[in-house]
């Protein structure tokens, strides 16, 4: 069950997109615009695809899933995120404002939601939040416009590596064909072809790569 607790000053202060901001300015800010924290339990909406995006929402403590589904029902896992994060912050002030993801919780999580609106005036008032929160947004489309040139521009074997490179090993393949957006049948294919290479290796349900 949802629940919700207020924020406090000091605690705000060591979020990231308010690094350089007082405690004053984030007393004043909490006391003047509608926020909250809520705590979700695991496996949990925080939002779905489509929803409205009416304030600003702050990753503070666990771990979501960012998933886009497509008209025919299909899920591709854009990216696992860890707090702190700020949840879609390119959408926040957009003409069509809405998530473009489901996010869900893979752990209980906390998240801070603030007005939009009044943040607006806050970064405004506060120079040093705005570019933190522009630095969020720039380095969302970077992160975005990698996965953009995986998905479009290499092959299945050459992001299942990538994978491995920097996650070291496969628990679950299931979860990792939702986050490389192919079917299971595929994914399988291609990690024995890799085993036959010679380029990972596979113990039980775990696929590691070999050095």
């Amino acid at each position: 069950m949802l629940k919700k607790k207020p924020m406090d000053a000091r605690t705000l202060t060591r979020l990231p997109i308010f690094e350089g901001c007082s405690e004053e300015a984030a007393r004043q800010l909490l006391a003047e615009a509608p926020n909250s924290v809520r705590r979700y339990p695991t496996d949990t909406f925080i939002a779905r695809q489509g929803d409205t995006c009416r304030s600003l929402y702050i990753l503070c403590s666990g771990t979501v899933r960012a998933q886009m589904e497509s008209a025919e029902g299909k899920l591709l896992t854009i990216e696992i995120m860890k707090a702190p994060e700020v949840l879609a912050p390119a959408f926040i002030y957009a003409a069509e404002n809405r998530f473009p993801v489901h996010i869900e919780t893979l752990e209980p999580c906390e998240v801070f939601l603030m007005d939009k609106n009044r943040f607006l005036q806050f970064m405004h008032q506060y120079p040093v939040v705005m570019q933190n929160f522009l630095r969020e947004i720039s380095d969302r489309s970077q992160f975005l416009s990698k996965k953009l040139n995986e998905f479009a521009l290499q092959s299945l074997k050459s992001r299942l590596l990538n994978y491995l490179q920097i996650h070291k090993r496969i628990r679950n393949q299931q979860e990792v064909a939702f986050i490389l957006g192919v079917a299971r049948p595929s994914l399988a294919r291609t990690l024995a072809e890799l085993i036959a290479e010679g380029k990972i290796s596979m113990e039980g349900k775990e696929v590691a790569i070999l050095k």
